[in-house]
C-alpha cells in the first residue's frame, strides 16, 4: 500500500479551479459537443455523437462517450479500470470490463435503453440526454454491459437497474434520479422498491462517477452474496437510504468504496452487513442525520482516510462478530460514535494496490471530481417549492434543502404546500439565511412529523421557521423541534407531541 501524498498545494488549487469551471459549465448548459473547448477532456477524448459511431471505436467506449481517458482529469480520478475489488481476478474473470469488445450502441429513448440492458450480447451503451420513464420501472440488466453517459447531462429519470446473478457490468458518468414517492420517505410502502441500482448474487460490478438522488428506496443496494464490487467517485444525495449491503447470512462479499461523496442523507452511508472485506477509503460524508458508516454482524471493515463533516454517529460496528480497523479519519463537527478499533479485520494491500489521498485534501478533491461530468452542486435560487402532489420543485423537504448551495450567498425560502411531510428534516449549518415556511400562512395546513427523535433540526444561523406545525407520530418527552443555529426565528409555529428548544 502506498500512503504518500497524491496532491501538492498547487495541484489542490488546480482541483478547486476545475471544480469552479465544472459548475460554470453546468450553469451554462454546455453539451458534450463543447467539452473539448472547455479543456475538461484530454486531447485524445472525443465528444459523443448521437448520430452514430465514429470510424474509430475504442476498446471500452470511454472516449466515444466523451469521457476523460488515460487519467486525464484529476490524476487518477478517471481511471481506465476499477481500483479495488472490482479490478481483481476472481470467479473466472480477470477483472471488470463491462461491454468492452462488444458493439457500441446509443440509447436516446427509454425503449432503447430497456432493450440494450436486457440484450444477451456484450454491449457498450452510450446514454444521451435525459431518459424519462413515464412510470417507474427497474430495468433488467444482463452480463457484459457498459452504461456510459455521453459527456454532460445524461440521466435516467424515474427508473433504476436490476442485476440478478450476472457479472461484469460497468456504470459511468450519468445520473439516476427522481423516483421518490411523495410522503414515503422511509420507503416502506408495498409498491416502493425503487432502488437506483439493485444487485443480487452478482460479481464484478463497477459503479463510477455516477450521481444518485431522490429515489424511492435505496440509492444502491448490494444484496445476497455479491462479490468484487467497486463504487468510486460517485455522489449520493438528498435521500433517506444511500448504500446498503447484506440481506444474507453468508460472509462472502468483498467491496471497495473510495472517493465517493455522500451528502444530505439519513442512513446507510453505508450499512455493511456480513461482508468478508469492506475497504472504505477517502470518502467524503457530510450533512448526515442518522448514521454514517456502519459495520454489522460478521462484517470485516477497514475504514481509512475518510472525512466526516456534520455527521451523526459517523462510524460504528454493531452485532456479534465482525472487526473494524479505523485509521486516519477526520471527524469535523460530528456527534456520537466515531469508531472503536475492533480486531484486525484484513489487509487491503494484500488484495490490490491503492494510493491514499491525504485526508485533509479529500473534501476539495471529491467535490472537484466526484460525480458525472458537469458537476452535481445546485445553482443558487431564491425560492424552492415543495408539494406532495407533484406540482412543486420537489416532493420532500430533504430534497429542497439539498437544492440550496452550501454557503448560499443570499436568502432562500423553502415554501411548503399543504400536507403532512413525514420525514426527519434538517436545515444544515452550511445553509444560512433559510426560511422554511408554510405556503398558506395557516400553521395547521402544513405538518412536519416523524416516527422517532427530532422531527426538525435548524442548525443554520439566521434561519426562520414560520406558518407550520412540527410534531411526532407519538407523544414524547424530548424536542420535536430543535434549533442549534444562532438567531433562529420561529413565527406562527405550533409544536405538538413534544417540545422545542
Amino acid at each position: 500500500m502506498v500512503t504518500g501524498p497524491r496532491l501538492d498545494v498547487a495541484e489542490m488549487a488546480e482541483a478547486q479551479e476545475l471544480n469552479i469551471r465544472r459548475r460554470t459549465l453546468l450553469t451554462a448548459g454546455l453539451t458534450a459537443g463543447t467539452l473539448m473547448a472547455s479543456g475538461l477532456l484530454s486531447p485524445s477524448a472525443t465528444a459523443a455523437d448521437t448520430g452514430g459511431v465514429g470510424p474509430a471505436v475504442g476498446p471500452d467506449g470511454f472516449a466515444e462517450a466523451g469521457l476523460p481517458v488515460n487519467h486525464a482529469l484529476g490524476g487518477g480520478a478517471w481511471s481506465d479500470a476499477p481500483q479495488g475489488f472490482a479490478g481483481i481476478a476472481a470467479h473466472g474473470r480477470a477483472g471488470t470490463t463491462g461491454g468492452a469488445g462488444g458493439r457500441l450502441v446509443h440509447a436516446n429513448t427509454p425503449d432503447q435503453l430497456r432493450a440494450f440492458a436486457k440484450s444477451t450480447e456484450p454491449l457498450m451503451v452510450i446514454l444521451h440526454s435525459e431518459l424519462v420513464f413515464p412510470q417507474y420501472e427497474k430495468l433488467t440488466v444482463t452480463a457484459n454491459k457498459s452504461f456510459l453517459g455521453a459527456g454532460e447531462g445524461a440521466a435516467v429519470v424515474n427508473a433504476g437497474f436490476k442485476l440478478i446473478s450476472v457479472s461484469n457490468v460497468v456504470f459511468r458518468n450519468f445520473t439516476v434520479r427522481d423516483s421518490y414517492i411523495p410522503g414515503d420517505f422511509v420507503g416502506k410502502r408495498p409498491d416502493n422498491d425503487r432502488d437506483g441500482i439493485q444487485m443480487d448474487t452478482c460479481t464484478h460490478v463497477w459503479i463510477d462517477h455516477m450521481y444518485f438522488a431522490r429515489l424511492g428506496d435505496g440509492l444502491v443496494d448490494i444484496r445476497k452474496d455479491c462479490d468484487n464490487i467497486t463504487l468510486s467517485w460517485n455522489v449520493f444525495a438528498d435521500h433517506n437510504k444511500a448504500l446498503g449491503e447484506g440481506w444474507t447470512q453468508n460472509v462472502v462479499t468483498r467491496l471497495t468504496l473510495h472517493h465517493n461523496w455522500i451528502r444530505n442523507t439519513h442512513q446507510r452511508n453505508a450499512s455493511l452487513d456480513n461482508t468478508a472485506a469492506s475497504h472504505v477509503y477517502n470518502n467524503y460524508l457530510e450533512d448526515i442525520s442518522s448514521y454514517g458508516m456502519l459495520g454489522r454482524n460478521a462484517a470485516l471493515l477497514v475504514v481509512e482516510g475518510n472525512y466526516f463533516r456534520d455527521v451523526r454517529n459517523p462510524l460504528h460496528h454493531q452485532g456479534p462478530g465482525g472487526e473494524l480497523v479505523a485509521r486516519d479519519n477526520i471527524f469535523d463537527g460530528c456527534t456520537g460514535n466515531t469508531g472503536s478499533q475492533r480486531g484486525v479485520a484484513f489487509d487491503p494491500a494484500a488484495a490490490y494496490a491503492y494510493e491514499l489521498t491525504p485526508t485533509t485534501a479529500v473534501p476539495a478533491l471529491v467535490r472537484a471530481f466526484g460525480g458525472p461530468l458537469g458537476g452535481t452542486e445546485p445553482a443558487a435560487t431564491k425560492v424552492i417549492t415543495v408539494a406532495l402532489d407533484g406540482t412543486g420543485d420537489f416532493a420532500s423537504i430533504r430534497a429542497a434543502v439539498g437544492a440550496i448551495p452550501p454557503n448560499n450567498p443570499g436568502p432562500v425560502t423553502v415554501l411548503l404546500q399543504p400536507g403532512t411531510y413525514h420525514e426527519p428534516s434538517v436545515i444544515w449549518g452550511d445553509r444560512r439565511n433559510v426560511t422554511l415556511a408554510g405556503a398558506t400562512g395557516n400553521a395547521a395546513d402544513v405538518v412536519l412529523t416523524h416516527s422517532e427523535g427530532v422531527t426538525l433540526v435548524v442548525a443554520a444561523d439566521g434561519s426562520t421557521v414560520r406558518d407550520l406545525t412540527v410534531t411526532s407520530d407519538t407523544p414524547q418527552d424530548g424536542n420535536v423541534l430543535q434549533a442549534t443555529g444562532r438567531n433562529v426565528t420561529l413565527a406562527n409555529v405550533a409544536v405538538l407531541n413534544g417540545t422545542s428548544g
